[in-house]
């Protein structure tokens, strides 16, 4: 994961966002490389038990930024991944989290792989099988986590504390 956002995003580049950047913080750094070395270690993510990451931090660090990354690593180095992408408040989920993940894809190299809509973002040439969602999550409505088996799953709780414990049971 490290890797991918080094070489997906034009860190240091005049004329972009990304110009007086060199890349992640550190503490990204290490939640990717931890990731990363996971798979190196031949942790089969599929088979195992979900892998948990949290970072507990104040406003305005990265999280969200981070958030964007791995589902961008993730959907461009699986074949026709489910990812499933909440958060403790719908316009957390629409106007924080979704719009990052807007901002990231614009930038990344693959960019013209992926078409970004208001609530998917999907693989041009098989969007309906290849794709990440946004889904506002209810407690009145826990079956809409139900359901969530591919190959390749990654599901994604921005502000986590915020969703109620069924939407954490169904998923």
């Amino acid at each position: 994961p490290f890797g991918f956002v080094m070489f997906a995003f034009p860190w240091g580049v005049k004329g972009t966002r990304l110009e007086k950047q060199e890349g992640p913080d550190d503490w990204q750094i290490e939640v990717l490389v931890t990731l990363g070395e996971m798979l190196k270690a031949g942790v089969d993510l599929k088979d195992a038990l979900p892998v948990l990451l949290a970072v507990a931090s104040g406003h305005g660090i990265g999280k969200t930024a981070l958030i964007a990354w791995i589902i961008l690593w993730f959907i461009s180095t699986r074949q026709h991944p489910q990812i499933v992408v909440t958060a403790g408040k719908k316009d957390q989920l629409m106007g924080k989290t979704w719009r990052e993940l807007a901002k990231w894809h614009r930038m990344a190299i693959n960019a013209a792989w992926f078409e970004w809509r208001a609530t998917k973002l999907e693989q041009v040439l098989y969007p309906e099988t290849w794709n990440a969602v946004a889904i506002a999550w209810s407690k009145n409505a826990p079956e809409n986590f139900a359901g969530t088996h591919e190959e390749h799953v990654l599901v994604i709780f921005d502000e986590a504390s915020a969703i109620d414990d069924c939407i954490w049971e169904v998923t």
